[in-house]
């Protein structure tokens, strides 16, 4: 092993005959270089944006949420009460149904979200307030306001404590049953909130349960679900399989799973980029299998003097294996401290701006993975091992005397 390693050594820092195959083990190691530093900044850059997804998605969706299959067979006291004391969790009752906005001669079919007045205040949808008014002075309360998303109010053209009309299924129903023409409920808009979510920014409307009740003419509307806010997510899938087995009645929802699309799409974005710049690697790796096999070529004589001299066909073969693995290690090394480096500087420093007046965010976000650099560096080393087996076979396998007289 220790000879075998030697002269592994002397064939890679040696000068060599033809000056070709130092060329072509060059470009090899090159390529392995960039490669691996190319794969740690992309897939830093893609954790970069789902970590940033996920914070943006986990700061207005509940971590659980529960839909009720049967009202009557579950009570969301009893469901409330188990969280609280089993998870210490924050739990927010709900009701949602559709309405038709008006304003400004625009017309818009929206989702009411309503919160029970008591847990308003502490629904994550405050902390996300870009614009509101203060009700007291407009003399409006929490029972009359609604705070709409960024989107929506763009597009109703409508500000803080501006009026506009809405109209209810119930309404329409109504009025379908006697004849007549609805009657149109005049509301003020109490704030305007942005979550960098399209969906919420575009569609939803967020009110309290006491005007619920008011614009579905009911003493108190039946609860449609409740959102679940726990202390830390490490065991979110544990606790959303305890649900599903003790209550059988609800349908239970992770933030995952209200979001399964738009983070299943970034997923394989992520894997589809991992194999495109593999390629690069897998390029590389090939320059190692010719580089090896005209060293071969041109060591034979090397070949069929060691094999003379005692040693066996496993030594040959290690000799060009170790070669095309010490070429492959170095390479990965120096490739994973451009990547990380590279990284590390964007994490720490920012780098990379980003206009703010088109994102969200001002500097490119990335974020390291460990078991994903260690995957890459083992693919590297492994593809760089198998690029050695051809050739060290066909060492092994040369004829003594041929190689010996023909030199």
């Amino acid at each position: 092993m220790r000879l075998s390693f030697k002269i592994a050594i002397r064939y890679i820092f040696t000068f060599r005959k033809f000056q070709f195959i130092t060329f072509i083990s060059i470009l090899s190691s090159l390529g392995i270089t960039v490669g691996v530093a190319a794969l740690i900044i992309v897939t830093s850059i893609f954790n970069g944006f789902r970590e940033f997804a996920q914070n943006e998605i986990v700061g207005i969706e509940p971590h659980i949420r529960i839909f009720f299959k049967d009202v009557e067979k579950t009570s969301y006291k009893e469901l409330q009460e188990y969280f609280i004391k089993n998870h210490n969790a924050s739990v927010f009752p709900f009701v949602t149904f559709k309405v038709i906005f008006e304003s400004n001669q625009n017309t818009r079919v929206v989702q009411v979200f309503a919160i029970s007045d008591s847990a308003f205040p502490r629904h994550p949808i405050v902390s996300k307030f870009v614009f509101n008014v203060n009700s007291k002075k407009l003399n409006q309360t929490l029972a009359n306001s609604v705070n709409i998303g960024i989107g929506l109010a763009d597009a109703l053209r409508l500000l803080p404590g501006e009026r506009f009309s809405l109209l209810t299924i119930q309404d329409i129903d109504y009025s379908i049953a006697n004849f007549s023409i609805p009657t149109k409920k005049e509301l003020t808009v109490g704030s305007i909130f942005q979550t960098n979510n399209l969906d919420y920014d575009n569609n939803y409307v967020f009110v309290s349960q006491s005007l619920a009740d008011v614009l579905l003419k009911k003493d108190k509307s039946s609860i449609s679900g409740l959102d679940i806010r726990l202390a830390s997510l490490d065991k979110l899938t544990d606790i959303a399989n305890e649900i599903k087995n003790n209550f059988p009645n609800v349908s239970v929802f992770t933030w995952y799973d209200l979001n399964k699309d738009i983070m299943n799409a970034m997923q394989f974005e992520k894997y589809a980029v991992f194999i495109i710049m593999s390629l690069i690697i897998s390029i590389a790796v090939f320059n190692i299998l010719a580089s090896l096999f005209m060293t071969v070529l041109e060591k034979k004589s090397d070949i069929a003097t060691l094999l003379t001299l005692g040693s066996t066909e496993k030594d040959i073969r290690l000799i060009f294996r170790i070669q095309g693995i010490i070429i492959g290690s170095i390479s990965t090394v120096i490739g994973l401290i451009i990547g990380l480096g590279f990284t590390l500087g964007q994490i720490q420093f920012g780098w990379i701006k980003l206009n703010t007046q088109k994102y969200v965010i001002s500097t490119l976000p990335m974020q390291i993975s460990v078991p994903t650099i260690l995957a890459i560096a083992f693919v590297a080393i492994l593809l760089s091992y198998l690029a050695t087996i051809y050739p060290s076979l066909k060492a092994s396998k040369i004829n003594i005397a041929e190689s010996i007289f023909r030199e």
